[in-house]
């Protein structure tokens, strides 16, 4: 059986292999913070559900290389909400990527939020906090409300973005939701109100894996 070590280790040649074959690089810094993510996921991930996926190989590519894949669509600054952060995929990689960024988790369970602190805590994270709540409309958000990029995944956003709550992005900003398919053509027959679909791209760990991205309606 594997040590944590040596399970660390393995993650850290499988996620080289895969970001080169991305045709990405990362530096030993962010390559340290990732390595320090996973290992808190498996340890944490003994006594909590973290995450549904168990081959190395395919947390890997869920967890990691989908906002490795997306990370050029952020510049390095302004601040970024992640609603339901749950195990951290995909908002601490990216804070990883743009450290610039003043990023905010929101996260509803008590116990998952503890995980997140411990993550930022463990990787040096500047500039990042969690935010423990609940959220069922827009108003919920309001004090972290217009943002410069907006991230989700495993999370319905019709239903927590629903209704009239003020401008949701700053000028500029964008909307990065990872979803299916079939829900980025809901997004584009059924707008969200305030957002506009720009665009979607096919991420790395699979074709039922996508990546919205909206900006403010009316802004292209």
């Amino acid at each position: 059986m594997l040590t944590y070590a040596g399970m660390v280790s393995a993650f850290r040649n499988r996620l080289l292999a895969e970001t080169r074959s991305l045709g990405r690089s990362l530096s030993e810094e962010e390559i340290a913070a990732c390595e320090t993510h996973y290992r808190l996921l498996q340890e944490w991930g003994r006594r909590m559900n973290l995450t549904g996926l168990k081959d190395e190989g395919a947390i890997v590519r869920r967890h990691f290389l989908e906002p490795i894949a997306v990370a050029d669509l952020l510049e390095n600054r302004g601040r970024l909400v992640d609603l339901g952060s749950g195990n951290g995929f995909p908002a601490i990689p990216l804070k990883i990527l743009r450290p610039g960024i003043d990023l905010v988790l929101v996260e509803s369970s008590e116990k998952k939020s503890a995980f997140l602190w411990a993550v930022l805590r463990q990787i040096g994270a500047q500039g990042a906090r969690v935010e423990t709540r609940r959220v069922g409309r827009p108003g919920d958000l309001a004090d972290l409300l217009p943002c410069r990029y907006l991230t989700l995944r495993a999370v319905r956003a019709r239903d927590v973005l629903k209704g009239e709550g003020g401008t949701i992005l700053e000028p500029g900003g964008r909307a990065l939701f990872f979803v299916t398919p079939d829900e980025v053509e809901s997004l584009r027959e059924r707008p969200i109100a305030g957002l506009h679909l720009l665009e979607s791209r096919s991420l790395p760990s699979g074709p039922r894996s996508v990546v919205a991205i909206l900006c403010s309606a009316g802004v292209s």
